[in-house]
């Protein structure tokens, strides 16, 4: 992560935040953008891992730039780190929906809470960039975090894992929105109840006398054992579905009262809501005996394609069913395609070498690419559908969008890294 842009007017702030992020990440440089029409050419040409928006800056159309985000799926594959005068109040706007929002701060709590943002992304870098990876079939990732008493973290973390799923095109954005409700509702549960010994009848009362609960965890974590427990979050992605586990430092509930919230009194209690809903939401929700540690599973789905490029969604989709040839070895290459579904077995001279699917992006690039004929066969190894792109279109899309250029030469650079990777590993 070379350099972040920080888009706001405010030369003061920018500063500030410059500080804050090289004493992160030493090395790290920040790129001073005051204007909406600078940010867009800035994020086409460079397209960062990751970028801080001032959307409480009055100079700056942040409207604008976020529509154009929103608008072509290309634009911005990282993370946001939006900077606002009330969270409550942004989110509410709607202006972030479908984007990779990391984390939002308050400028009331900048000083606090943007070194720890900062510091959560240095070490999860893995998960902001993954839309250029590709993945490897039937790999399994696991990982696992451990948080503070501090509701910043919650809303890091969450974001983090959800757009890291969304990314790998495991879940769509209706279901991204239900696993950040779930694991939101789980983890500040974990921090509220569980390590700072928060009743629900003392959150509530607080909230109705306009209190902020970070206040009031504040105040529990001057006992230096609460400011000591922390929150311990687990997850492992597998093929069909991901599996996540967390576990608190306290004394756990008695969660069998909520065993049927869909009854009664409990289905209606603020209290039962949440969980009630996390339980609609995922499979195979269960506590411990003691009720500090959650384990639930959330399963992903087939065939979603979250980046399709804006200017290649109205070309024509061609639909291919198991073992059907997509193109042969030695044919022209006339056509690139971009993987909307399915699976793809390659080979070459009848020797497979490697299958791909959506997270590989396009098939046929590097003979499409160099005027040559094929150097692979492409079968369908399922069902699956693939946008065709002339070599007219592709170029006329490169004229339009000069970061579609850009996006593919990082995509086949990492490709022959990855490449290369494996050829160490099976000479070594």
């Amino acid at each position: 992560m070379s350099r972040v842009p920080v888009i706001t007017s405010d030369q003061d702030l920018f500063a500030k935040i410059s500080v804050m992020l090289n004493s992160c990440m030493p090395g790290c440089e920040t790129a001073f953008i005051d204007r909406a029409s600078q940010a867009m050419d800035y994020l086409g040409v460079e397209m960062p891992e990751l970028v801080i928006i001032n959307f409480a800056d009055e100079k700056l159309d942040t409207d604008l730039l976020m529509n154009v985000i929103k608008g072509d799926a290309w634009l911005l594959s990282s993370g946001i780190i939006g900077l606002c005068d009330s969270v409550r109040e942004l989110r509410e706007s709607e202006k972030l929906r479908s984007t990779n929002v990391i984390a939002l701060v308050e400028q009331v709590r900048l000083e606090r809470q943007l070194p720890q943002v900062f510091s959560i992304i240095c070490h999860n870098r893995h998960m902001l960039f993954q839309r250029v990876i590709g993945s490897d079939l039937g790999n399994i990732i696991n990982s696992s975090f451990e948080l503070k008493n501090d509701l910043i973290e919650v809303s890091c973390f969450t974001n983090l894992i959800c757009n890291y799923l969304y990314n790998l095109n495991r879940i769509d954005t209706i279901n991204k929105e239900k696993l950040a409700f779930v694991l939101t509702e789980l983890l500040i549960n974990a921090i509220e109840h569980g390590n700072c010994n928060i009743s629900y009848g003392e959150k509530t009362t607080w909230l109705q006398n306009g209190g902020d609960m970070t206040e009031l965890i504040d105040q529990r974590c001057k006992d230096q054992t609460i400011a000591n427990r922390k929150v311990h979050l687990a997850y492992s992605i597998y093929p069909n579905h991901t599996t996540f586990t967390i576990t608190d430092d306290g004394d756990g509930f008695a969660w069998r009262s909520l065993k049927d919230p869909s009854k009664g009194a409990v289905a209606l209690s603020l209290h039962g809501r949440g969980v009630a809903l996390s339980r609609d939401m995922t499979s195979d929700l269960t506590y411990n005996d003691k009720g500090n540690s959650v384990h639930f599973s959330f399963y992903h789905q087939e065939g979603v394609n979250n980046i399709t490029p804006a200017l290649f969604k109205d070309l024509t989709t061609v639909r291919f069913t198991f073992g059907e040839t997509v193109f042969s070895e030695g044919e022209p290459s006339d056509f690139l395609y971009f993987i909307s579904s399915g699976h793809y077995e390659v080979s070459v001279n009848g020797e497979a070498m490697t299958v791909l699917n959506q997270d590989d992006i396009f098939l046929g690039e590097m003979s499409f690419l160099l005027n040559n004929r094929r150097s692979a066969t492409v079968k369908a190894v399922s069902d699956g559908s693939l946008i065709r792109i002339s070599k007219k279109e592709f170029v006329a899309g490169i004229k339009e969008k000069p970061h579609y250029s850009l996006f593919l030469a990082r995509l086949l650079a990492q490709r022959i890294e990855r490449l290369n990777h494996k050829l160490g590993h099976s000479h070594s």
